[in-house]
């Protein structure tokens, strides 16, 4: 049966407020925007015993990497020792960069991107391409559990080389595997894109439920609203995935006693 998560007890902060680097087409770091800075975290901790986990994130450099510091990591391993579960957006990394985290990541949740086009042009990783995408991803699960994204639609709406990252995880046989859906938002490049039809999002879920028969689908936070969201969210349940994050309010109403509050990574 398909859980119904809603991450109330997973508090989002970033370790750079909202700066970004990058200023990626799809975003403009509007994300970090609705996240708590490292900084006022612990306050906030303190104020609400409620949360039960922590997604660190926050805006990438040049290169694609959270720049995280020694100062950051004594708030990191501060957060662990009082016993929150930590989901980490890492970004592309290196092999002294893992180690330095080695013991901290319950969960890293990594976007696979495999077409160049969108790391060059909508992630403005100049000198990046789908090979770092693919080396980030095996050295980090390598080291920590890992839960791997595809972004349906990255590349201005398109689907592209969605079909090219599930190929790729049918040789890493993942515990599961986490969809997202490019959404428009205002002020910016994408404010005004086609979104992925429908049929070829059904078309995609068949081709991943084929070459990944014992991983588990889920459908995450990211994705429009409104008509679509609606048509998207009935899909995930007609395919039998293990979550849903946020539902559309019809979609899952009679589904309410399975139910996950925290970030979906960590179900």
């Amino acid at each position: 049966m398909t859980i119904k998560v809603t991450p109330i007890s997973t508090l989002p902060i970033s370790i750079t407020g909202d700066y970004c680097a990058l200023q990626c087409d799809h975003c403009k770091a509007h994300f970090l925007k609705n996240m708590t800075p490292l900084y006022l975290s612990e306050n906030k901790l303190k104020k609400d015993n409620n949360y039960k986990s922590i997604l660190i994130s926050g805006g990438y450099n040049k290169e694609g990497v959270l720049p995280i510091t020694d100062v950051h990591l004594t708030y990191l391993k501060r957060f662990k020792s009082m016993g929150y579960k930590l989901n980490f957006h890492l970004g592309l990394i290196n092999e002294e960069d893992a180690k330095k985290l080695n013991g901290i990541p319950d969960m890293v949740s990594f976007d696979l991107i495999f077409d160049n086009f969108v790391i060059k042009e909508v992630f403005h990783l100049k000198s990046k391409n789908k090979e770092n995408f693919k080396e980030s991803f095996l050295l980090l699960n390598e080291h920590f559990p890992v839960s791997p994204h595809i972004l349906i639609g990255a590349n201005y709406g398109k689907i592209s080389k969605e079909y090219e990252e599930i190929e790729f995880l049918e040789k890493i046989n993942p515990k599961k595997l986490i969809f997202i859906v490019i959404t428009p938002l205002k002020n910016t490049p994408f404010e005004k894109i086609d979104l992925p039809p429908i049929k070829e999002i059904e078309d995609l879920w068949k081709f991943a439920k084929k070459k990944l028969p014992n991983t588990d689908l889920y459908l995450g936070c990211v994705r429009p609203k409104g008509d679509y969201r609606y048509e998207l969210d009935s899909l995930a349940l007609e395919f039998e995935f293990k979550a849903i994050v946020n539902p559309y309010h019809d979609v899952m109403k009679n589904l309410d006693d399975n139910k996950f509050d925290q970030c979906c990574a960590l179900l």
